[in-house]
């Protein structure tokens, strides 16, 4: 598998995230290379392939902060905003009023508006967008010129961007990325007439003038042939020598998980701790190595589709409703449909199977247990053993104890496979953190801190549950952020996943 193929895949996940059309992000790598090779042949070309595809993935890291503001439906905020003119107050206002949580009270639309206002806002989003872009380039092995362009969302042309960067400053594969971008939503959304008014309007403001010149010269060409599956396409335009060494194909699937989990503050390190328990069940089972292998990529896939239900409804604490839960049982069928549009068909048919259970309790397609892969019942049940060991809204973290006889509990049942569970039993501890020595020089009370900080805690907090006050709180996480040379939670929270710091760690 070519690391193209599993950042695709990133890339539809992404799409389905911001509630865009499918494959609105690699219509956009393909413009962007389209007009990269108009402009200066094959210079940078892969450096704008990369730049391009991953500049999508840090959509999620501020999503549970916006789902805060936007009575839980970040994904339709998303949605709206990506057609704003964000140097246009009233357009922002506009979109917004339009866009924010529709199918919410009036009272708590305007209570969101009155948030999304604040003037700090843009700088948050801005930098847990940016750090988590470089987070997924950097895991993947991406070099640092894609990190420094990726570290760019929020800037324009004209230097009236969250950090006042902007001209030549500004990376060239980031300012072709934006133009193509723009190009690619309204062409798509409204047509070239349409398009070509957007790109008039924001040339030398937002974006490169001289991009805008050359995009508007040739946009026909650049938009050809874009309505059907771009796939194979997007694939074909990788710059050789390809990425495709079973180490990348292994770092993007990791990297595909790890976005899913960023969706709630409550499934940050999930399908670290189900990639885990399930191949090390593989092995307790006695399994061979291509299909623990295979365990180990599936379980860090699995919840995947959770990307296209808004996080309001994952951090409900009370009952779901009819609609709510029917949406929650849909995700499993977006993480298969992600999947098999990727081309990993393999993958899809395991990870968009571990939902279904016996006694047809299970979903999204309701099949009789016994139909399902050996290995997507085992990811199955590592899935239901580190869900029990993590906090929700509704309940906190069981005990390693409880969750093994709710485990069993549900064998007896007939929900859960009886050679499954077993197997996850005898390999429950294998993500245990064991180790002492912290990365970045940090102390055993500032990891305590880090872990806090990921899943949203805030210093008065911070400062009840390890006995301190909210202003040494304070000290300890502007410490942290030193230390580790990051700005926001969301790159505080991959920070600590990528090193194992929740790996032990139940949520306070």
């Amino acid at each position: 598998m070519r690391l193209a193929e599993a950042i695709g895949a990133l890339a539809l996940a992404a799409d389905l995230s911001n509630g865009l059309a499918v494959e609105k992000s690699l219509r956009t790598v393909i413009v962007a290379a389209r007009l990269a090779r108009l402009i200066a042949g094959d210079r940078d070309a892969a450096t704008v392939y990369w730049v391009s595809v991953l500049r999508a993935v840090g959509c999620l890291g501020f999503a549970p902060e916006q789902a805060g503001f936007s009575a839980g439906d970040d994904n339709s905020m998303r949605k709206s905003m990506a057609f704003a003119d964000f140097s246009r107050p009233l357009d922002i206002l506009k979109r917004a009023s339009q866009g924010f949580a529709p199918e919410s009270r009036l009272v708590d639309r305007a209570r969101g508006l009155s948030q999304f206002l604040n003037p700090d806002l843009a700088r948050r989003h801005a930098r847990s967008h940016c750090e988590s872009a470089m987070f997924f380039a950097r895991s993947v092995g991406m070099p640092e010129e894609i990190a420094a362009a990726l570290d760019t969302a929020g800037e324009r042309f004209d230097g009236k961007g969250v950090r006042k960067i902007g001209g030549d400053d500004l990376p060239w594969a980031a300012r072709i990325a934006d133009v193509a971008d723009v190009l690619e939503l309204f062409a798509w959304t409204g047509g070239l007439d349409v398009a070509r008014s957007i790109l008039l309007e924001r040339r030398g403001r937002a974006l490169d003038p001289v991009l805008v010149d050359a995009a508007l010269a040739e946009m026909p060409s650049l938009v050809s042939a874009l309505r059907d599956s771009v796939w194979e396409e997007y694939l074909a335009a990788e710059p050789k020598p390809w990425r495709d060494s079973a180490d990348d194909a292994d770092r993007g699937l990791v990297a595909l998980g790890r976005f899913g989990d960023l969706k709630s503050l409550f499934t940050l390190n999930h399908s670290r701790r189900v990639t885990a328990i399930a191949e090390a069940a593989g092995r307790a089972t006695g399994l061979g190595e291509e299909d623990c292998l295979l365990l180990r990529s599936a379980g860090a896939v699995h919840d995947l589709g959770r990307v296209a239900i808004a996080t309001g409804t994952w951090d409900k604490k009370g009952t779901l409703n009819a609609v709510e839960w029917q949406r929650v049982r849909s995700h499993s069928h977006h993480t298969e449909t992600i999947l098999r549009g990727a081309g990993l068909g393999k993958l899809a048919d395991i990870a968009g199977a571990t939902h279904e259970r016996g006694r047809g309790v299970g979903y999204h397609r309701g099949v009789p247990l016994e139909t399902v892969p050996l290995l997507g019942r085992i990811v199955a049940a590592a899935d239901v053993m580190a869900a029990l060991g993590e906090e929700r809204p509704h309940r906190g973290p069981l005990g390693d104890a409880h969750a093994a006889k709710q485990l069993r509990s549900m064998v007896e049942e007939g929900v859960l496979d009886a050679r499954a569970a077993q197997s996850v039993l005898e390999a429950r501890n294998a993500p245990n953190m064991r180790k002492r020595t912290w990365p970045g020089g940090l102390s055993d009370r500032e990891v305590e801190v880090v872990r806090l900080v990921a899943v949203g805690r805030t210093n008065r907090e911070i400062g009840g549950l390890l006995g301190m006050s909210p202003r040494t709180a304070q000290k300890h996480v502007m410490n942290v952020y030193d230390k580790t040379g990051l700005e926001s939670r969301a790159g505080l929270a991959l920070y600590a996943i990528e090193h194992g710091l929740l790996d032990a760690a139940p949520r306070a």
